[in-house]
């Protein structure tokens, strides 16, 4: 087995991004709005390729106030496009590290699993051995052992 990964903080690295999470919290999580998935669904999307037209069109709208209807806000439109651009740059940084968080517990989880998968064959070996304390071991860990459903097939009677 190849170990590729070995994740470990200290005790004072857990405390800064302890703190760093709540002041995430604290700070701007009250200035976060939750959607419903209909409500996301419903509404138009500003995306990376709409980004210019939007920047654009707020500009215009600053520079022609005179052709604005009333319930064109163009003033808060730029203050929700600021936002954006705000938001996209926080966004972009705490994805990759989310993305990297998701990947790093991947192979971690994959490394100890399969470690452990080792441990549990080497312990049901040391039980057919008759060695000490090997078989109440390898009972534990067989009833915490993940299962799949099992069914008994009509043909053969047997469990899948």
């Amino acid at each position: 087995m190849e170990d590729q990964f070995s994740f470990s903080l200290t005790d004072e690295d857990k405390v800064q991004i302890n703190q760093a999470l709540q002041t995430l919290v604290t700070v701007l999580e009250p200035k976060l709005m939750t959607l419903t998935p209909d409500e996301r669904k419903e509404m138009p999307k500003m995306g990376d390729k709409t980004v210019a037209f939007v920047e654009k069109a707020v500009e215009y709208g600053q520079e022609y106030p005179q052709y604005m209807p009333a319930f064109i806000d163009v003033p808060e439109a730029k203050i929700d496009f600021d936002g954006v651009k705000v938001l996209r740059g926080f966004f972009t940084q705490l994805e990759r590290i989310t993305n990297e968080l998701d990947d790093s517990m991947t192979l971690a989880g994959s490394e100890a699993y399969s470690a452990s998968l080792s441990i549990y064959k080497v312990l049901k070996n040391a039980a057919t051995m008759g060695q000490p304390g090997a078989e109440e071991a390898v009972a534990e860990l067989a009833n915490r052992f993940p299962r799949g459903k099992r069914k008994v097939t009509p043909e053969n009677n047997q469990l899948l």
